[in-house]
């Protein structure tokens, strides 16, 4: 499972690790302006400072209490979202978009062959397609995109043209359509490589095998997140200024037009503090208002677009979650420490109905549910509070736990099955090297956990740098967790194979630092893509855990499986 650290103010939580160096600190010399510094992991800053979404190492305020880092007065930070999310996945192929050699690498997981298909200039961006071994990618140059389609030892290449400049690139799940858009927050954070996309047009692409075609749209203003509905015939663009709902069938049959957007929010919340999650079914939008006692219900498919429903809320909501059924939602309420469950649109029209778990045992904040929707898991980030607690969803009465853990947890992934999960655990301030007491140099130390969600037994492992990203087998009996020290030559650079049964770790070596993890499912392979010059990949049988690494191409662009 991929992690991607959303920014925010919790950082000993959103960083996992850095320790924190103060303006009294020796921090050595020649770091003031550390700042500056690239990075592509933490791993690779000095104490006391922290590799941001930007790429550059970022000095961090001492904490001068224990409580999460903040003062006794202040008020808690904000939990970070880290999501966490399989690579778009083909069943046996990982792509390589190769920028400088104006070529797309497809790799097969099976027998590690690699075929290269010309793909225009300089292409950065590619997604594979569901439900098939395809893949699409964009010319960066010259405003247009390549559906590629593997074919024995070719390719076969169709060409569609598409608005310049633009970043990125979203499939939706039945792997039919492609909205491809301009981030303005991504080409910022990439260093500004590029030109400039339009703020508000998108091109969206049918992908059906000889019937590809693209045509522009014009949606709200400076989209910021395309989601769709789980039969993939809307787009929902969220923009600045609501949802432009786009039904891609309609659009790909016929020529350019507007699709104004709906209003979701209250125009005096600044965008930034805004989050909008689309139900599954296309029919409602859940809306939270960071700091507002209450959520908002909008009609954004149905027959009164538009129409909002407030659901009042005991504390403002910390994080919200969807049932994948699409009918159900969940606030986290950290201050009044409760949990509603909101069925939509039943408890939107009628609030009474809204169920309420009391937590007041537990520390919570933030949620992450099973991939059935029958498990859930509450943690915090913003604070150092080392519990855990699971709610069982699909029995009456909601039963509740919470366990306890040798370390506070900083982000939770939840096995394919519902049966274990990833707790990736934050590191306390201070060098475990010069610890008093075993706690103490577990606190300083990085790990992660193992949990057993049957009995809430939890196996530590404590790691010599920061975890990175993970996956879980399909099966779930085994998971793989990323080692990434950095670029210098005496880094730690690894992959730890956790078996999910007995708890056990086998840690692999890898010949580079390692950069992403996924799963090849119809190769049977997991697999680890590599920074290194020439291109690496090393795939490890999800069977046998033998490891074969294929080295010899470029990977300066984007890779997914």
């Amino acid at each position: 499972m991929r992690m991607r650290l959303l920014i925010g103010l919790s950082v000993l939580a959103a960083c996992g690790g850095g320790d924190y160096a103060g303006a009294g600190d020796d921090v050595g010399p020649g770091l003031a302006d550390a700042g500056t510094v690239g990075c592509l992991t933490s791993n690779e800053c000095p104490v006391g400072y922290v590799c941001s979404s930007f790429g550059r190492c970022e000095r961090l305020t001492p904490p001068p209490s224990t409580d999460g880092g903040l003062p006794p007065d202040a008020p808690p930070p904000p939990e970070i979202e880290i999501e966490l999310q399989p690579p778009v996945s083909s069943d046996r192929y990982i792509y390589v978009a190769m920028t400088a050699q104006d070529e797309l690498a497809r790799i097969d997981g099976a027998n590690l062959t690699v075929i290269t298909t010309p793909v225009g200039e300089a292409p950065r961006i590619v997604q594979t397609i569901p439900n098939s071994d395809g893949a699409v990618v964009l010319d960066s140059t010259n405003g247009s995109a390549y559906v590629v389609r593997p074919s024995g030892a070719h390719d076969i290449v169709k060409v569609v043209p598409t608005l310049r400049n633009l970043n990125r690139l979203d499939v939706d799940p039945s792997g039919r359509y492609a909205v491809v858009w301009f981030d303005l927050t991504k080409q910022i954070s990439s260093g500004g490589i590029g030109g400039v996309g339009s703020f508000q047009d998108v091109t969206v692409i049918a992908l059906a095998p000889g019937l590809e075609r693209a045509v522009d749209l014009t949606v709200g203003f400076r989209p910021r997140q395309v989601q769709f509905d789980a039969g993939g015939n809307r787009a929902f663009v969220i923009t600045q200024d609501g949802v432009s709902v786009i039904d891609l069938g309609y659009a790909t049959t016929h020529g350019p037009s507007i699709v104004p957007p709906i209003p979701v929010s209250n125009p005096a919340f600044p965008p930034e503090s805004v989050e909008v999650h689309v139900m599954s079914t296309g029919t409602y939008a859940a809306v939270r208002q960071i700091g507002e006692s209450s959520l908002r219900v909008v009609d954004v498919g149905g027959f009164e677009l538009g129409r909002t429903w407030i659901i009042p809320l005991a504390s403002a909501a910390t994080d919200i979650d969807l049932a994948p059924s699409g009918t159900r939602m969940f606030a986290v309420q950290r201050d009044a420490k409760k949990l509603s469950i909101i069925d939509i649109p039943g408890d939107a029209l009628d609030t009474n109905g809204v169920e309420t778990i009391d937590l007041t045992g537990a520390t919570i904040g933030s949620l992450v549910l099973s991939r059935d929707g029958n498990r859930g898991l509450l943690f915090t980030n913003a604070s150092t509070d080392e519990r855990i607690t699971m709610v069982k969803l699909d029995q009456p009465g909601y039963p509740i736990v919470t366990w306890p853990l040798k370390k506070s947890v900083r982000t939770v992934g939840i096995s394919p099955t519902g049966t274990t999960a990833i707790v990736v655990q934050a590191k306390a301030f201070g060098d475990p090297a010069t610890a008093a007491t075993v706690d103490e140099y577990i606190d300083r130390s990085y790990g992660y956990s193992m949990l057993d969600l049957a009995t809430g037994f939890a196996k530590l492992q404590i790691t010599p740098v920061d975890p990175g990203s993970f996956v879980y087998a399909p099966d779930g009996t085994k998971a793989y967790v990323s080692l990434d020290g950095g670029n210098t030559p005496t880094a730690v650079r690894a992959l730890q194979v956790v078996n999910t049964q007995t708890g056990v770790v086998i840690t692999k070596q890898l010949g580079s630092p390692p950069a992403d993890v996924g799963i090849l499912p119809g190769a049977g392979m997991a697999f680890s893509s590599q920074r290194h010059p020439l291109g690496r990949v090393t795939f490890v049988n999800l069977l046998t855990d033998a490891v074969r690494t294929v080295t010899g191409f470029d990977l300066n662009g984007n890779i997914v499986n």
